[in-house]
């Protein structure tokens, strides 16, 4: 079930990053990499205030918080990340799915993600479209990640047609 952010979700989302980051990132990227992504340890401070901002969707399993997404009143995906013990069942799909149908249905015609290696496919699997590669500086340590976008007009035929 996805729904949207509520007080206390904080905690299991700052989770979620780390061991996303550190353990499903690092079969792509670096450990170096890795860790000018995430500390090793959440910080549910800093996400307690990032997620009273930016109101994340989250994806519920039973009583569990198994993965959430921000999308920006402009239609930016910012984060995207699934617990890894909850990878690989669509969850991160109807996450962006959801996030991609709630801007289109009040006039947003176009989504946005700067999306990570291991996120790439799963976008493109959506109608993404990459638009470029791009070398972002974090923590002084380069990452590769891909502008992506998908739009009204780049529905029809996709996987968000349907």
């Amino acid at each position: 079930m996805i729904r949207p952010f509520q007080h206390g979700d904080h905690v299991a989302i700052a989770k979620i990053f780390t061991r996303a980051v550190h353990e499903i990132a690092r079969e792509v990227y670096s450990e170096e990499q890795c860790l000018a992504w995430s500390d090793r340890e959440p910080n549910p401070a800093h996400w307690k205030r990032r997620c009273e901002l930016k109101r994340p969707f989250v994806y519920v399993v039973g009583p569990e918080i198994a993965g959430f997404l921000e999308v920006g009143p402009d239609g930016h995906i910012d984060c995207a990340y699934v617990h890894p013990k909850f990878q690989r069942r669509g969850i991160a799909s109807a996450l962006a799915r959801h996030a991609v149908e709630t801007c289109f249905a009040v006039g947003i015609g176009r989504v946005y993600v700067e999306a990570s290696l291991c996120a790439k496919p799963m976008f493109e699997k959506l109608g993404f479209k990459a638009l470029e590669e791009v070398q972002a500086n974090v923590r002084g340590v380069e990452l590769t990640n891909y502008k992506m976008e998908l739009t009204t007009a780049g529905t029809r035929g996709s996987a968000m047609a349907g």
